[in-house]
């Protein structure tokens, strides 16, 4: 895997940062909607629907494999496509982001739906575009992809029951 010209232990420390810093906005997310979680709980859900606890769990290894494609990402040279695929993932991380707000700070259970969906197009430009520059970074989103995917019949499902 060629980087550009980091030591080993910076190249470390700079994909800590970026888990960090995944993990920090995950769990300041996490604060700010935790209030609306007793209106979620009198939802209808899909038989499907995993236990509460497997959400934080899923997502937090979600984060941390994006966090470091993105690291990878951002240590390999310096092109355009490389420059392009962070733009993409940067949309794709805001648009992610924002669905716990929709969804369950404003109770915008069909716009969450169609914000998943959404969302669901840069995550698979981003998927595209890094394995021209980074196999590997783009393998660890493949993941969320599926999640996603998965999130998206979840939030299908509560938005006809309710």
């Amino acid at each position: 895997m060629r980087m550009l010209s980091y030591s080993k232990s910076k190249a470390l420390l700079i994909t800590l940062v970026w888990i960090s810093l995944f993990l920090g906005i995950s769990y300041v997310i996490g604060l700010v909607t935790r209030a609306n979680m007793d209106w979620y709980a009198t939802l209808q859900k899909s038989s499907l629907t995993p236990p509460d606890i497997a959400f934080p769990i899923v997502w937090s290894i979600l984060y941390i494999l994006l966090a470091i494609s993105g690291a990878i990402l951002c240590l390999k040279p310096s092109t355009t496509k490389r420059r392009n695929a962070l733009i993409i993932f940067t949309i794709y991380m805001l648009i992610n982001w924002a669905w716990s707000f929709i969804f369950f700070d404003n109770q915008m259970i069909e716009l969450g739906f169609y914000w998943i969906i959404t969302s669901q197009i840069p995550l698979a430009a981003y998927i595209y575009m890094s394995y021209k520059t980074s196999k590997i970074s783009s393998l660890l989103s493949v993941p969320t992809f599926i999640w996603a995917s998965f999130a998206a019949y979840l939030n299908y499902i509560i938005m006809i029951m309710n």
